[in-house]
């Protein structure tokens, strides 16, 4: 057991995490944390990205809006124009997270 500080890519510090494991699975653990943008940098992204499509601002946490932003994008790749259609003023992290399993 070790507490882990990350350091995401985009320079903001994560917050504290215990890790479990051997030293080398910690330390690649934490490697791939700090290989990320941190969860308000993905959610400020995703904030700018909907106002250019024209889609509403996901309502939520920095943590929830920024997964349900990448299963929202996924879903406006894969989906027809009709899905989108009827997905598109969906506004709710919280429903994207919770249907993500039966959009695709």
């Amino acid at each position: 057991m070790a507490w882990q500080y990350p350091k995401y890519s985009c320079g903001h510090n994560g917050e504290r995490y215990q890790a479990y494991g051997h030293h080398s699975s910690r330390e690649r653990q934490l490697a791939m944390l700090e290989a990320q943008v941190c969860p308000e940098c993905r959610a400020a992204t995703a904030e700018k990205l909907a106002k250019e499509n024209g889609l509403p601002v996901l309502i939520g946490s920095p943590k929830q809006v920024a997964w349900a932003s990448d299963i929202r994008a996924r879903a406006m790749r894969l989906l027809s124009v009709e899905q989108i259609d009827r997905l598109r003023p969906e506004a709710t992290a919280k429903w994207w997270i919770d249907n993500r399993e039966r959009l695709f």
